[in-house]
């Protein structure tokens, strides 16, 4: 890390030190939005660049980007002679002799590249850096570039305003023809109809005057033919309901009705007082009785007087207000038929008007295009221009220094970090362990002896060779001295030993797919089995399922008929060549797995597994691929977690324990499968206790030399393929 540190500084300091030294000239340019106007303000110049806040920041953009154009640059380049300088070039040394000259655009090029516009924010001033190996030059050529752009400006300036004198001038002239046209039309309007345009605006006030009169009287009837109708409708309720107190309190405006009730309420009280005197048959009891019927009578009459008068004027109202309605019509209709005439005779009155206006626009317009036409005022200006510079800017050899030297510190930690991080595979079943699972076992890598006697294929690293086994699937059945077949019993006296009674139900899941679950699955099954326990297989990888083929069996029904209520379980059982193994295979594949393992059917299928089989084993998918093992995980007693050596990643077993345990599942522990203790990814001592089955020749195990006469292929959960013997 720190020669490479050492190295990188040095290239930097000497790189620095070939370098031609570079000047750099500032000269500053001001955007005015406001240029003066010796005419005044109520001239508008044609070619007036901005109007308001945003407009401006918009066009000093554009200002901006012109200045750093191709064709500013050429202008420079030509009346500078740049193209035929050679000391212009960027390596002047690289030049032949016989050198003469080089393209205006290539030199413009070659300028743009050396020109730096910078804005100051906030202002409207602009810098324009230009820099170059001569200090004079550079100086030369900033303050070229800004005499330049300014007198691009007022050509632009000049030629918009010319084309806009043409274009207005041809306007002008349609403009005249038009409107000579529409107050022609006007004039025959007014002969065909004999009238004059005072006199129809007239008559059209008047009836609109009409209308408006007729239309309040209307509404004022309408009102009063309502509250009339309101007054007959409460008399005739208060007539109806002989409410004598009421009916004087509605008819206050009578005066017969109030006397008539005066004299009927004195009565009632005279009577009132008598009749604690005398009692009700006494004879002056009985003429106040007569005497208040009698006024009774009389108010009733009245009040039935005074609702006649009352409908007598609602008739009256209805009356005045459907004549009033019908001389509104009549004043409509008047009107309407004037507006006729009104309408053609506006629109030939606005045509005549719009062409009016726009004639004197446009005409206005022209005039002050003409004016503004000898102006030669602009909206840049220079401020301050450039000087010639005293120190050059590059090359900084002392920063160049100092950013090679923390560079080359970088790249040797990034170096470092690099190779120690790059490779993330497992090496060992140590890593297992470091990411807190239980190593349950180390199974070794298998090859096929076929491939290496004819040379088709080579493997990548030293493999034990299965003798004898027609699939390296029942290996632990086909070949139970071998060196394979021991570590399963070795994981299986590890899963005894760890959980016990405990341990009913078992899952095998992997991060990825082909790292050997099914293998491990049906070995593990068979090692069991071999204890004098009864075991279940399931294969619950309902997207890739296997384990009929590890076990040779049919997969017409399986699991997914028992769970969609097509079998039971006894028909779905199938009997293996392993004594004491039984498999309910996957039966036809669903489209939704994950949805059938949250059915109470699996569920009621895992408990009648336990009460007939000492283990069950379920076979999942690769936890990494799907969520099927999740879902599994926290229905059966236990989940196991296969790795393969040089293929699955920490990454990948961190996050297969992490989402276990998530759901809350028992991870039992990890088996590492593939492992070559000879590769030196050493597990408890090395090369000690697995070197042990290696490197016996006349031990118990089969050793390397002994190769099976037919062999599968070397994917350990892949497809049945025979490879012929040698």
């Amino acid at each position: 890390m720190l020669l490479l540190g050492a190295g990188v500084t040095a290239m930097a300091a000497a790189w620095s030190v070939r370098q031609p030294r570079i000047y750099e000239a500032s000269c500053t340019i001001e955007f005015d939005p406001n240029p003066p106007r010796p005419l005044g303000r109520d001239i508008e110049d044609v070619a007036t660049p901005m109007t308001n806040f945003w407009l401006s920041r918009e066009f000093f953009a554009t200002q901006e980007r012109i200045l750093g154009s191709r064709v500013i640059a050429e202008r420079v380049v030509q009346r500078l002679e740049l193209h035929r300088d050679r000391t212009f070039l960027t390596d002047p040394s690289s030049v032949p002799a016989n050198w003469d000259g080089m393209s205006v655009e290539t030199a413009a090029a070659l300028l743009q590249g050396r020109l730096t516009i910078e804005s100051v924010q906030g202002t409207r001033l602009v810098y324009l850096k230009v820099r170059d190996t001569r200090p004079d030059r550079a100086a030369l050529i900033a303050n070229t570039i800004a005499d330049v752009y300014i007198e691009k400006t007022l050509e632009d300036r000049m030629g918009a305003t010319v084309s806009s004198l043409e274009w207005l001038g041809g306007q002008l002239d349609n403009l005249r023809t038009q409107l000579d046209r529409s107050e022609l039309a006007l004039h025959e309007f007014k002969l065909d109809h004999n009238i004059l345009s005072v006199s129809l605006e007239d008559r059209r006030n008047l009836v609109a005057a009409e209308i408006e009169h007729f239309n309040t009287a209307l509404t004022e009837a309408r009102a009063n033919r309502i509250a009339l109708q309101a007054r007959v409708t409460r008399l005739r309720t208060l007539l109806a309901s002989g409410d004598i107190e009421a009916q004087a309190s509605a008819l206050t405006e009578s005066t017969t009705v109030q006397e008539l009730h005066g004299a009927l309420r004195t009565k009632i009280a005279e009577r009132t007082g008598l009749e604690e005197r005398y009692g009700a048959r006494h004879p002056r009891m009985t003429e106040l009785d007569a005497e208040i019927g009698a006024l009774r009578e009389q108010l009733q009459r009245e009040t039935a007087a005074i609702l006649r008068s009352a409908e007598a004027d609602v008739r009256e109202a209805t009356a005045l207000e459907a004549g009033l309605r019908g001389a509104v019509d009549q004043a409509q209709a008047a009107g309407l038929e004037l507006n006729l005439r009104e309408i053609e005779y506006s629109r030939l009155n606005r045509e005549r008007e719009n062409s009016a206006k726009l004639y004197e626009v446009v005409l206005q317009r022209t005039t002050e295009a003409d004016i503004t036409r000898a102006l030669r005022t602009t909206f840049v200006r220079m401020v301050d221009r450039a000087l010639v510079p005293t120190s050059h800017v590059s090359p900084r050899t002392t920063t160049n220094v100092g950013i090679g030297l923390a560079l080359g510190l970088a790249l040797g930690l990034a170096l470092a970090f690099g190779l120690a991080q790059l490779d993330t595979r497992l090496r060992s079943p140590d890593q297992i362990a470091e990411l807190g699972a239980t190593v349950l076992g180390v199974l070794p890598l298998m090859s096929e002896p076929d491939a290496r006697k004819n040379g088709t294929q080579r493997p990548r690293r030293r493999a034990t060779v299965v003798q004898g086994a027609s699939s390296r699937d029942l290996i632990a059945h086909h070949q139970p001295l071998s060196a394979v077949a021991e570590n399963f019993r070795t994981i299986r006296t590890n899963l005894v030993f760890m959980e016990g009674e405990k341990l009913h139900t078992l899952a095998v899941t992997s991060a990825n797919p082909r790292e050997g679950k099914t293998t491990v699955t049906a070995n593990l099954a068979v090692s069991l089995a071999q204890s004098g326990k009864r075991v279940l297989v399931i294969d619950t990888d309902l997207r890739r399922p296997r384990v009929h083929r590890a076990f040779g069996v049919a997969n017409r029904v399986g699991l997914t008929s028992y769970i969609a209520g097509q079998n039971d379980m006894r028909s779905i059982v199938q009997s293996t060549i392993v004594p004491g193994v039984h498999v309910i295979p996957s039966g036809p594949i669903p489209p939704n797995p994950a949805e059938l393992l949250h059915r109470e059917r699996f569920k009621e299928l895992l408990e009648e597994a336990r009460r007939e089989y000492d283990l069950v084993i379920c076979d999942s998918p690769p936890l990494g691929a799907v969520i099927d093992a999740a879902v599994l995980g926290p229905q059966v007693d236990g989940m196991v977690v296969v790795a393969r050596v040089r293929e699955t990643t920490r990454h990948a077993v961190r996050a297969v324990l992490q989402q276990l345990r998530d759901v809350g599942a028992n991870v039992v522990g990890a088996i590492v499968n593939g492992f070559d203790p000879r590769s030196g990814g050493g597990y408890g001592g090395g090369n000690g206790y697995y070197n042990y089955y290696y490197q016996s020749k006349g031990g118990y195990y089969v050793s390397d030399e002994a190769a099976p006469a037919e062999e599968r292929s070397s994917d350990p959960d892949g497809e049945d393929e025979r490879r012929p013997r040698a």
